[in-house]
C-alpha cells in the first residue's frame, strides 16, 4: 500500500502541553481512514495538523509526495467538513457551495457547483437557504462545498455526531457512496466505534497521543491488542492470564445460568433484542447479555455463570 498522506514522527502541542507524541502514519490514496478514540486522545489534534491549522513541534507531514509541514492551509489542497456544518446562513445552498470557487475565480463555476450538488443528491435544493434543510442535508451541502474544490485529502471532524440515529445511518451510506464515486482520500475523526467500523477501510485507534492499534475494522473488532483496545471495542469483561497478557469476553460470550462461577445480578436493562446484565462476582464486575426471548433474571438474584476460554480473545497486554 503506497502512502499518499505521510505523517513522520509527528509531535503536536498546545503551548507546552504535548498532545500527540512521535506519531507516524501512512494513508493510501483513495483510502477512507478513521481516527478513533476517546476525548483527549489526540485524534482531532492530528487532523488539525494535516489541515495546517496546527504547526507541529517536530516531525513532517507529506501529501502526495510534497512536504507541507509548514505550508499554510490554503495551499495544501485539503478540504474540511466540520461537525457544525459551518454554512453561511444568509447564502443559498448554491452560493455556499460556490463560495470557495468564487474566491479562486474558477471558470465554469455554475457547472462545477451543480456537479457538486449532484454528487450529494441536492441539485433540487440549490436555491434553498440552509435553515430550510434538515441536518443531513446541511451536512451534504458542507460535503459538496469541500468536494468542488477538488481536494487531495478530505478531512471530516465528527461528521455525523450532530445527526439523530436515523440520519446517521443514512449519512454513513452517503459518505461511502461519495467516497467510492470520487475516489478522494478521506480521513475522519470519531469517538463512535460503530461509525468507524461501518465506514473505514482502516482504523487508527488512539490513546494518549499515540497509536494503540492500527488495522482493518475486522482486525480491530475481533483482535484487540490490549486491555484498552478490548474495552473500547466492547469486550467488557477482561481478566489477566498467567502469560502476563489478558483474556477478554464480549457480553454475548458470557454464559448465564450455569458454570463454575457465582455472581449476583446488580442491574438489568432492556436493549431491544436482548437484555443486558451487570453481575458482581468473585472475579469482579462481569457484563453479560441474553436474548430477549429467554426468561429474565431479577436484580438481586444469585446465579451461576461461566467464561468459556474458547470464546475469549487473547490480549498481548492489559495496559
Amino acid at each position: 500500500m503506497s502512502e499518499y498522506v505521510s505523517l513522520t514522527n509527528l509531535t503536536l502541542a498546545y503551548d507546552k502541553t504535548v498532545v500527540v507524541e512521535a506519531l507516524s502514519l501512512d494513508i493510501a490514496k483513495g483510502e477512507l481512514m478513521a481516527l478513533l478514540g476517546p476525548s483527549g486522545c489526540g485524534k482531532t489534534t492530528t487532523m488539525r495538523a494535516i489541515a495546517g491549522l496546527l504547526i507541529p513541534t517536530s516531525g513532517h507531514i507529506r501529501i502526495d509526495g510534497r512536504d507541507v509541514t509548514r505550508v499554510p492551509p490554503s495551499k495544501r489542497q485539503v478540504g474540511l467538513v466540520f461537525q457544525s456544518y459551518a454554512l453561511f446562513p444568509h447564502l443559498s445552498v448554491f452560493e455556499n457551495v460556490a463560495f470557495g470557487l468564487r474566491l479562486r475565480r474558477e471558470r465554469e463555476l455554475e457547472a462545477k457547483v451543480m456537479a457538486g450538488l449532484d454528487t450529494v443528491g441536492l441539485t433540487a435544493f440549490a436555491q434553498r437557504q440552509p435553515a430550510d434543510l434538515s441536518g443531513g442535508q446541511q451536512q451534504r451541502v458542507s460535503l459538496a462545498r469541500s468536494l468542488v474544490m477538488q481536494p487531495k485529502v478530505l478531512l471530516l471532524d465528527e461528521p455525523l455526531s450532530n445527526l439523530d440515529a436515523r440520519l446517521r445511518l443514512e449519512m454513513r451510506t452517503e459518505l461511502q457512496r461519495v467516497q467510492r464515486e470520487t475516489g478522494v482520500t478521506m480521513v475522519f475523526v470519531t469517538h463512535d466505534q460503530s461509525e468507524a467500523l461501518a465506514l473505514a477501510d482502516r482504523i487508527v485507534l488512539m490513546r494518549n497521543g499515540k497509536i494503540e492499534q492500527l488495522g482493518s475494522p475486522e482486525e480491530i473488532y475481533n483482535n484487540p491488542v490490549s486491555g484498552f483496545a478490548a474495552d473500547f471495542m466492547g469486550f467488557e469483561t477482561i481478566l489477566p492470564d498467567d502469560q502476563g497478557g489478558g483474556l477478554a469476553w464480549r457480553p454475548s460470550a458470557v454464559v448465564l445460568g450455569s458454570g463454575s462461577y457465582q455472581g449476583e445480578i446488580r442491574s438489568a436493562s432492556f436493549a431491544g433484542e436482548r437484555r443486558e446484565y451487570v453481575l458482581m462476582s468473585e472475579l469482579g464486575v462481569v457484563k453479560a447479555e441474553r436474548p430477549i426471548k429467554e426468561p429474565p433474571f431479577e436484580i438481586g438474584q444469585k446465579i451461576a455463570f461461566d467464561l468459556p476460554k474458547e470464546t475469549a480473545v487473547q490480549l498481548a497486554k492489559l495496559d
